[in-house]
């Protein structure tokens, strides 16, 4: 789609146009001069056929030039676009003006002025020929480009539209569900004769209902953003976002032993979302594992032209049944988004996320993010 965008947007025009106009302007004053000069020297060559057929010609190629580079003027084409005609209508003249000294050297002509008649002849037509070529070829890659942006965007919206729909059913069924526990919990307290006491269970079930909502919608909103049109991604120093997220783990859960081995800083592009893919990663290893003595290892490295992050607990594994559907969308009566959410931020980084092992032994977990292009 990048590309697409390139080739097709709003640039400033290069000079490519200006120039055909230019050339065209002077082949056409030459083509002007030389036929008063012959009359001034009273020359045979001016009334030949071969001089009278090349003025007869070259005339309407250099108007064909000056109208075709003001008609592309018109159309405001990209700088791009532009040195592409550019490209086919210089390619056409010297081609052409080769072929035709190729002739000359072939052919004996009487006058030296039927010579330059015939190099100017040959310029005007080739360049004439390949500004045709070009600006047809340039309409037929932006009308084919033009087709398939229209399709990526409608395959955007349709995305767009089918994943808020899917995240408004989440949403509902979630904020609906806690919102009735909190409210049946809520009206029980009030209605509660006796002191409420700070320790009841009642009071914990609202708080934690309170902070489920506040999860799902923050997960709905971080997902929603990466179909974002308006969205920017910036080289992002990964071993700090990852540092970040470790050391909110240690903070909220001091007995969980987390340790990062990573030699340098890693960049990699991304935005404030990237943190979100390795907090829900700690978040599953903390909430879904019951062993004792749970620690996690974070290793960062670089490999070929990638970031690779890996991510290996020792806790009890993921069940089967879940395998085959750990990255999906979840459905409405799932719970939050997990490991999909994850999965849809690291690929609109152009990265990937795959289970490398799970078992009884523990869960590992590898990223693998592009390493970004250095700046020109």
């Amino acid at each position: 789609m990048d590309v697409i965008e390139r080739y097709l947007g709003t640039k400033p025009r290069s000079n490519a146009v200006d120039v055909i106009s230019l050339t065209a302007l002077l082949l056409l004053v030459w083509t002007t001069v030389e036929p008063v000069s012959l009359y001034a020297l009273d020359s045979p060559v001016l009334l030949t056929p071969k001089y009278i057929v090349g003025i007869l010609t070259v005339v309407p190629s250099c108007l064909g030039m000056i109208y075709g580079s003001r008609w592309s003027r018109r159309r405001e084409f990209s700088s791009e676009q532009c040195s592409t005609i550019k490209l086919y209508w210089l390619t056409g003249g010297i081609c052409f003006l080769v072929f035709n000294v190729v002739l000359m050297a072939s052919i004996s002509t009487e006058s030296t002025w039927i010579l330059v008649s015939w190099i100017r002849w040959s310029l005007a037509v080739g360049f004439g020929i390949g500004l045709v070529v070009g600006i047809a070829q340039v309409r037929v890659v932006v009308s084919t480009l033009t087709a398939e942006r229209e399709s990526l965007r409608a395959e955007h919206m349709e995305k767009q539209r089918d994943l808020i729909d899917q995240m408004n059913g989440i949403l509902r069924h979630e904020v609906l569900n806690s919102a009735q526990v909190i409210t049946g919990n809520t009206s029980v307290l009030m209605d509660a004769a006796e002191p409420i006491d700070p320790d009841d269970e009642r009071i914990e079930r609202v708080h934690r209902q309170g902070e489920e909502i506040t999860t799902v919608i923050q997960e709905v909103r971080a997902l929603l953003s990466t179909i974002e049109d308006s969205r920017e991604l910036t080289e992002t120093n990964l071993t700090n976002v990852v540092r970040n997220e470790i050391q909110k783990v240690r903070d909220q859960r001091p007995d969980i032993d987390v340790e990062l081995r990573c030699q340098e800083d890693y960049y990699v592009r991304a935005d404030e979302l990237a943190g979100r893919i390795f907090a829900n990663i700690f978040r599953n290893a903390v909430e879904h594992n019951e062993t004792p003595s749970l620690q996690i290892v974070v290793d960062i490295e670089s490999v070929d032209d990638s970031v690779v992050v890996t991510i290996e607990d020792n806790g009890d594994g993921i069940p089967e049944h879940k395998l085959a559907t750990l990255f999906d969308r979840p459905q409405v009566s799932d719970h939050g988004l997990g490991l999909y959410l994850v999965s849809e931020i690291t690929d609109s980084y152009d990265g990937s996320v795959a289970l490398s092992k799970t078992g009884e032994e523990g869960t590992v977990f590898e990223f693998r993010f592009p390493v970004p292009e250095p700046r020109p």
